[in-house]
């Protein structure tokens, strides 16, 4: 029922009309195309976008990742992290079950339990104050395969509730089985609920085992004293002190406890695994291991994409192969929230002058949507307004107004807060490729108070003619010169090919801006080596673009985007173009596989005089040849192989493994050959241009 309403969802947002609602562009786009003589709407837009609001698509999680950073910035990292998992035996879901009814017979008992459950945990952290004061948190709920639903949690303490030392570790988290005499209750929970394992050696079939090691890292070793971690979770407090339990079918002690506060524990009767985290310097980690998404494989083979310039329909992307259990499409069908995060983030606009998007319906005059009084108004230039108008205002940076301001969206305004509620403001991202937008962000990032974009390129009096001017007149931003220096230092003991290499890797990761200037300064060192048989100073030039831009297509990139002298085809520019097609015409073929043709059975010879006669006469054809091991596939391939290349065409030999493909003369992967991602994401494509 629950994939019927969510494939109704994505069918609305596919539908053509409903579309124009999610059409976009940019202002400055909208005017161009009025000026080209377009005035109708449903002509121009981006993309058929699958928008942030569908709730666990791909730009959704992306968003949460980057709003849960944006806290981090402000409020720093982490203290607490904790896991709650769904006990499927609560007493609430027992006691209301029918007569012969197990919990997996009732998942909307177990999502409504586990829900209200939730609910009081959250309420205990953070207004109940169970660890002390949160400053701000972040909750995601998550399915496990069998699908029992359990809570991921972050929280970040103020400054006088942070864990300081291993004894604040040990009075609110423990990694030891209580004695029995003392907390029978909270021992025989620990012992339900909080041992790992058995596994390794006890066990070696045990799910969490990947290449014969526990990849939870159990049995962990006794420690006498915590110990504060170093870029890790800390080392628990696990005493030797004899206390153990037989579970399972195996003797486990303190090295197999999982970390737990005993009071939630004992409130919850729950697996609740409580880690602090305070110590883990590269936190992101842990926010892209909770925003990480649904396991699903997805896959998309359209003539849309294939084709240059065809639309790009994000919806068909979002081809789930995943996996829904009961309680997690009752826990969606209940509309159930999935997220949590407190402060709340307001994501800022950036953009430069008239670039900002605007939303048009498909059939509107764009004469119309243009002279609208709000088509000019977007959420930083009302920045630069409220600068203008108010000089309280201009004392904060743009990410800080969101704390002081709200943002309505309806009028497109700022309005002065009036109660003590106050959201982050979160900058969009942009690359360091992007130019001159980019160089807009660091300005904001930097410069508070600007009335607008003109007053935010003017340093000390003087207007600059771009952001990027600006940036390094406040000395924001380094000039080329390190990349220079660093041309002019290499030049001095390395060869004009490595020359050519570290030119053609600083095109690619080192964003210079004045690309053409380093180009001039640097040419000729990089054609010394050609320049002893060549005097004409165009040819050696291309003959050093040349190389540039083999090295440049192998890692990805074109020549054509980096502003370089034209590269002139010479003849046979085909070839000279695609290398690909070279190293395939070097691929010779042994004179024995040119004589296995004379030894094929005839089952082989009925196979390859079929095939043969498509290539002769240039028929397309798919054929499949079937056999079990050892019965001469391989033989007929090479023999196939050298016939079709001692004609000089060229054959693409690959095979889904590289064991596979070696035993091919000229053999390759698929992966290597049409760049086939090896980890999958919702939007994955091969990076084989047409």
């Amino acid at each position: 029922m629950y994939i019927k309403i969510e494939t109704m969802r994505l069918d609305w947002y596919s539908k053509p009309e409903n579309q124009k609602v999610i059409r976009a562009d940019l202002y400055r786009g909208l005017v161009d195309t009025i000026v080209a003589g377009e005035s109708r709407g449903d002509r121009i837009g981006k993309r058929i976008v699958l928008p942030r609001t569908f709730p666990g698509g791909d730009r959704d999680m992306q968003r949460r990742l980057l709003d849960a950073m944006a806290i981090v910035q402000r409020w720093g990292k982490p203290d607490y992290f904790i896991t709650m998992t769904c006990n499927p035996y609560w007493e609430e879901i027992t006691h209301n079950l029918m007569p012969g009814q197990l919990p997996q017979d009732r998942p909307d008992l177990v999502a409504r339990v586990y829900k209200a459950k939730q609910r009081d945990m959250m309420d205990l952290l953070t207004k109940g104050k169970h660890f002390g004061e949160v400053a701000a948190y972040v909750h995601v709920t998550e399915f496990q395969k069998r699908g029992l639903p359990h809570e991921h949690i972050l929280l970040i303490m103020k400054t006088n509730s942070k864990l300081a030392s291993p004894d604040d570790y040990d009075r609110v988290i423990s990694a030891e089985i209580p004695d029995k005499e003392k907390h029978p209750v909270l021992h025989d929970l620990v012992v339900k609920h909080m041992l790992h394992g058995p596994c390794g050696e006890l066990k070696k079939s045990c799910p969490c085992m990947i290449e014969g090691q526990c990849r939870f890292h159990y049995p962990r070793d006794f420690c006498d004293a915590t110990q504060q971690g170093k870029d890790s979770y800390p080392i628990y407090r696990r005493r030797d002190d004899g206390r153990g339990v037989r579970i399972r079918g195996a003797n486990l002690d303190n090295r197999w406890v999982v970390p737990y506060n005993p009071s939630l524990l004992m409130r919850y009767n729950c697996h609740i695994n409580v880690e602090a985290c305070s110590s883990i310097k590269a936190v992101k980690y842990l926010f892209k291991y909770i925003y990480k998404g649904h396991d699903r494989t997805s896959f998309a083979f359209e003539q849309d994409i294939i084709n240059d310039g065809g639309i790009i329909n994000e919806i068909r992307q979002y081809r789930d192969a995943r996996y829904v259990s009961p309680p997690e499409a009752i826990y969606r069908i209940f509309g159930f929230k999935m997220f949590g995060v407190s402060p709340s983030v307001l994501q800022l606009q950036l953009h430069l002058p008239n670039m900002h998007t605007i939303a048009f319906k498909a059939g509107e005059n764009l004469e119309d949507v243009v002279a609208r009084p709000s088509a000019s108004r977007s959420m930083l230039t009302e920045y630069f307004e409220m600068n203008w108008r108010n000089p309280q205002a201009q004392k904060l940076l743009y990410r800080e107004f969101p704390e002081h301001y709200r943002w309505i969206a309806g009028k497109k305004k700022w309005q002065k807060r009036r109660n003590n509620r106050s959201q982050i403001g979160r900058l969009v991202y942009a690359h360091p490729a992007e130019g001159e937008r980019y160089y807009l962000r660091v300005l904001l990032s930097h410069v508070g108070g600007a009335t607008s974009f003109d007053d935010l390129k003017t340093v000390n009096g003087n207007l600059c003619t771009s952001f990027r001017e600006a940036c390094e007149h406040l000395g924001l931003i380094e000039h080329d010169k390190t990349l220079h220096d660093c041309m002019t230092e290499a030049a001095t003991f390395q060869m004009p090919s490595a020359l050519r290499r570290l030119f053609a890797t600083i095109l690619v990761f080192c964003e210079a801006t004045e690309i053409r200037q380093l180009w001039d300064k640097h040419l000729p060192s990089m054609c010394e080596d050609y320049s002893r048989n060549e005097s004409n100073e165009l040819v050696l030039e291309q003959m050093v673009l040349r190389d540039i831009r083999d090295m440049l297509q192998s890692m990805g990139k074109d020549i054509k985007s980096y502003g370089l002298p034209d590269l002139v085809e010479t003849d046979g520019s085909y070839d000279s173009e695609y290398r690909e097609v070279i190293e395939e015409r070097q691929i010779t073929s042994d004179t024995e596989h040119l004589d296995l043709f004379s030894s094929l059975n005839h089952e082989q010879l009925a196979g390859f005089n079929d095939i043969m006669d498509h290539v002769m006469n240039k028929k397309s054809q798919i054929f499949f040849v079937d056999g079990p091991g050892g019965t001469g596939k391989t033989y007929l391939y090479k023999a196939f192989l050298a016939k079709v290349r001692s004609m000089g065409e060229i054959v693409i030999a690959t095979a889904t493994s590289g064991i596979a493909a070696s035993i091919m003369p000229g053999g390759r992967t698929a992966h290597s050959w049409f760049k086939i991602p090896i980890k999958l994401t919702d939007n994955s494509m091969c990076g084989f241009t047409k």
